[in-house]
């Protein structure tokens, strides 16, 4: 089980749900619901001012990518230049109701990016997700 991931979505409904089925699943332990993406940055910039052992760094982003003020994809690029020292410890997965192709490209190029899932998670996601290479260490 994953000991702690973020959601990042406006909507305050997808962040409950999200924190219920990931629950349900016994997928997290804790989630932390974000529902701007600049505060999501400001939770990273205080995460970095503290000793490595005193970071709470989630495993995964689940990154909503049409958000009002700042993006998913803004939030993305704002995460990849201020905080490298955490690419190795996060991963993301959009969580989107996009259907532009242009998204789907996007997150297949990023670096970060491990996945493009449809609102609302579900089981067949998660189970999906558990066997994901680079979460597989969360799910053995």
């Amino acid at each position: 089980m994953i000991e702690l991931a973020m959601c990042i979505d406006d909507d305050p409904i997808v962040l409950m749900l999200n924190d219920l089925i990931l629950r349900e699943q016994s997928f997290c332990q804790t989630l932390l619901k974000i529902d701007k993406a600049e505060t999501a940055l400001e939770y990273f910039e205080t995460q970095l001012k503290l000793p490595s052992d005193k970071q709470a760094l989630p495993a995964l982003i689940f990154l909503d990518i049409n958000m009002p003020v700042m993006d998913g994809w803004e939030f993305l690029d704002a995460f990849t230049t201020k905080f490298q020292v955490f690419h190795d410890q996060i991963k993301v997965i959009i969580l989107s109701s996009s259907v532009n192709p242009a998204d789907l490209e996007m997150a297949d190029n990023h670096p970060l990016v491990i996945g493009f899932m449809p609102k609302p998670l579900g089981e067949v996601e998660l189970t999906n997700l558990r066997n994901h290479p680079s979460l597989l260490k969360y799910f053995s």
